[in-house]
């Protein structure tokens, strides 16, 4: 009885072990869909350095989230839309250019045959309005699905440290130069308003 057991845990696992192999390609089958990935890292980087989100509309996931450097979450291509527009041309923007220049730790690990993460770093470059440039280095993860023949990003994740931050210190700088020059602007106001009142013919 304890042979006939042992064999159907054999069978078993064989059934097992034959249906994930059969349903998830070996490693080496996966090429064309690195290349897939790879590319379309390469066309995220670029939307995002040329300010057309749209470009990448179609390899966006249904429920597509990020995480921004700067902590928030945005759901959708439109919140992330509405983001970057603040990013450069809002009230409180300071940047003037951007570049990334992600580059994956290593190869996608695929869950399963339609679903995979990823990590990497990425070498970002800010132009800020008052001619500063910094470069941050941002790490970053992401969740790719695929549907049908295209991968399509779920949800990606931006990280910096924040003990050593030249961005935050390029957003202080430029804070303190507005405000100097804020100051600076209202003693030049506030003498001219002087001499004129000097000037004014008395009564």
């Amino acid at each position: 009885m304890r042979g006939f057991r042992q064999l159907l845990c054999v069978l078993a696992t064989f059934v097992v072990t034959t249906t994930t192999s059969a349903q998830t390609p070996p490693p080496e089958q996966r090429e064309a869909d690195h290349q897939a990935l790879r590319a379309l890292l390469i066309k995220s980087a670029a939307a995002l350095n040329t300010r057309n989100l749209d470009s990448v509309a179609a390899e966006l996931h249904p429920a597509f989230t990020v995480i921004t450097v700067d902590n928030q979450k945005l759901v959708g291509l439109e919140a992330l839309k509405n983001y970057y527009a603040g990013l450069f041309d809002g009230p409180q923007a300071i940047v003037r250019k951007f570049e990334a220049r992600p580059v994956a730790d290593e190869l996608t690990r695929f869950i399963d045959d339609r679903t995979g993460v990823v990590y990497g770093l990425s070498d970002d470059r800010y132009e800020f309005k008052d001619g500063d440039t910094r470069t941050m280095k941002t790490r970053w993860s992401a969740v790719v699905v695929k549907e049908g023949d295209v991968w399509k990003l779920v949800n990606v994740h931006f990280s910096a440290n924040v003990l050593d931050n030249p961005l935050l210190d390029a957003a202080r700088d430029y804070t303190s130069k507005l405000a100097l020059l804020a100051g600076g602007g209202g003693l030049v106001v506030g003498g001219l308003l002087m001499a004129w009142l000097r000037r004014r013919p008395r009564a």
